[in-house]
Order: structure tokens, then sequence, then C-alpha cells
């Protein structure tokens, strides 16, 4: 997939969003086999040494992000200032600490990890893998080729 990161890229893309860049970069795990996902945005404000961690709360790909806390290493380490509810919180912890030494390990044969996409008909963000893969979001697929 054009979208999906190699093991080899994934620690490289997490702790390299440009700083200053408000939006950072955006990074979807999925589990193919459960159904399960979760996706993060990582940012580096102007000034930071460090990189923070958003975990999406919503369904809008733009503005539902929440802080959770700062990547270390491969571990994400949970901020008391964050504003993602804490399970929510706890669950993007335990799989982006799992998929990040799995990715370092070379292993990720149970998770895919997909960096954002852009819908080709309108250009939003996509942040389900489904969508993702095909290049389409939903509204935009269910549209009538004119």
């Amino acid at each position: 997939m054009a979208n999906e990161l190699a093991p080899s890229n994934v620690l490289p893309f997490c702790l390299a969003p440009r700083e200053g860049r408000r939006s950072g970069c955006t990074l979807t795990v999925v589990n193919d086999d459960t159904g399960g996902r979760v996706t993060v945005r990582f940012r580096k404000p102007k000034g930071f040494k460090s990189v923070l961690v958003d975990v999406m709360t919503g369904s809008d790909n733009e503005t539902d992000f929440a802080f959770a806390g700062t990547l270390r290493g491969t571990e994400l380490a949970l901020s008391p200032k964050a504003k993602c509810p804490k399970e929510r919180a706890l669950f993007a912890k335990k799989v982006l600490d799992w998929t990040l030494r799995a990715a370092e390990a070379g292993d990720l044969r149970t998770v895919r990890c997909l960096h954002e996409g852009r819908c080709a008909r309108c250009g939003r963000k996509l942040t389900v893998p489904e969508s993702i893969d095909s290049g389409l979001g939903p509204e935009c697929r269910s549209k009538k080729v004119a």
C-alpha cells in the first residue's frame, strides 16, 4: 500500500514532525485481525525539543485530537496535563508503545502503520483504513463520477 510505512520508517516518521507545524504528522495503527485502530498525531511546537502526541478522540480527523503526552524514544509518556480522556490515552499508549517497539525490531506482522492520506477528489485528510486504502473518503466514494 502506498500509505503503509515500512517497519524501518515508523519510528523516524513519529520522531520527525516539522517544528512549528501545528497539524504535525498523523499515524493510524490498524490491526486487521481485530479491526481495532488508533489514530495519533505527532507534533513539535516551535522551541520544543520533545515530540508531543495527540490522540484522535472524535470523528473529525482535522480537529478532534486531544493532547495525551510526550514521545520518549519508543514510549508514550502520558502527561498529567493531558486533555485526552484517560481510558483513550491508556489505550493509545498501549498500542503505540507496542507498535514502536515492534517496528524498531522490524516485526510489524500483526499491524499496519498508515500515514495520513488525502482524498483524491476533495483533498481532505483520510484516517480510516478503508479510505486510505481506496484513496477516497466516504462522501466522495458515494458520489457519482461525472
